[in-house]
């Protein structure tokens, strides 16, 4: 008789490559004390399927599926398969990007065994290498970073290491497949998902480590895409998240409230969106990755750009 799984991992994966077989690779090496959990993975229209590339050796207490959707792509409806097919009370939701430290499932089972919590929110790491690059360290710091244990606000929920009921996926409708470019889906499911007023609980010393080697223009890149698609569409769709990420800043100059203060803001920030000055303050930080606070300048002002339907290059 086989044994119920008491979690489900979930991955969605496109042409995963080396940083994919690393994180199989650590999820093989889990240590479960023996407590079953299986493995979700979705194949996002991969070009080779995921079973032809890659060993799914795992061991007996752990069941492997795989799913396949064609096409060019879609996270936001791969995660939804996942724990639409999962066996388990408890999904985690991560990425095919991940390295996964030998306990850290054990942690979250045990952390949810406590009902503790709803939801479980870890670290995700980016400078974990000792040569790690003052942009990668940068990265560290956005969400919770450096916040002590206890809950979280919706609007930092993300998927990579993070648990939770699986019937909660259900109640909240899941994750919104109209958001099919870059970023903004985990954003814009926390908000519906705190609708229903779960516990959100975040743990600092639940960490896995990000395998991304994402440069600073790169990141830039993808900001302007989400600001342009998966920003505008959550401010539309989900009234609580009114103003996020400074857009509150780029209304028209005299919108109202339009305090003296206020007007200034707006207008600084428009200076700021000049592509020249972007690009300028870019190539500044590629060089010498400081002070720290342009890489926030860059981050938040490539969304802000997008969502103005602008870009730098």
């Amino acid at each position: 008789m086989q044994v119920k799984p008491e979690m489900s991992v979930q991955i969605p994966v496109r042409n995963g490559g080396g940083k994919f077989r690393r994180s199989l690779l650590s999820l093989a090496r889990q240590r479960t004390d023996g407590i079953p959990w299986e493995l979700v993975i979705i194949d996002d229209g991969s070009t080779v399927p995921v079973e032809k590339e890659f060993d799914l050796s795992f061991p007996e207490h752990v069941g492997v599926n795989v799913l396949r959707r064609e096409g060019p792509g879609n996270r936001p409806i791969s995660r939804n398969m996942g724990w639409q097919s999962a066996s388990a009370d408890v999904s985690f939701l991560s990425d095919g990007d991940i390295l996964f430290p030998e306990n850290i499932l054990l942690k979250h089972i045990l952390a949810h065994r406590t009902g503790l919590s709803d939801v479980i929110m870890g670290a995700r790491v980016n400078a974990w290498m000792e040569d790690a690059s003052p942009w990668q360290k940068w990265l560290d710091t956005r969400g919770m970073d450096g916040k002590s244990a206890g809950p979280f606000p919706p609007r930092y929920f993300v998927t990579g290491n993070i648990s939770l009921r699986t019937s909660l996926l259900e109640e909240a409708g899941g994750f919104d497949g109209k958001i099919d470019h870059y970023g903004g889906e985990d954003t814009e499911f926390g908000f519906r998902l705190a609708r229903g007023k779960p516990r959100l609980y975040w743990d600092p010393e639940l960490e896995v480590y990000h395998l991304d080697s994402i440069t600073v223009r790169e990141h830039s890149r993808k900001m302007v895409e989400y600001g342009g698609t998966g920003l505008r569409y959550t401010l539309k769709k989900i009234p609580e998240s009114g103003g996020m990420l400074g857009t509150d800043w780029v209304r028209p100059l005299f919108s109202k409230p339009a305090s003296p203060l206020r007007i200034i803001m707006r207008m600084l920030v428009r200076v700021s969106q000049i592509p020249a000055i972007y690009r300028a303050v870019l190539r500044w930080m590629e060089r010498f990755g400081k002070p720290s606070f342009l890489f926030t300048y860059l981050s938040v002002g490539g969304c802000l750009m997008g969502y103005r339907g602008r870009n730098f290059e």
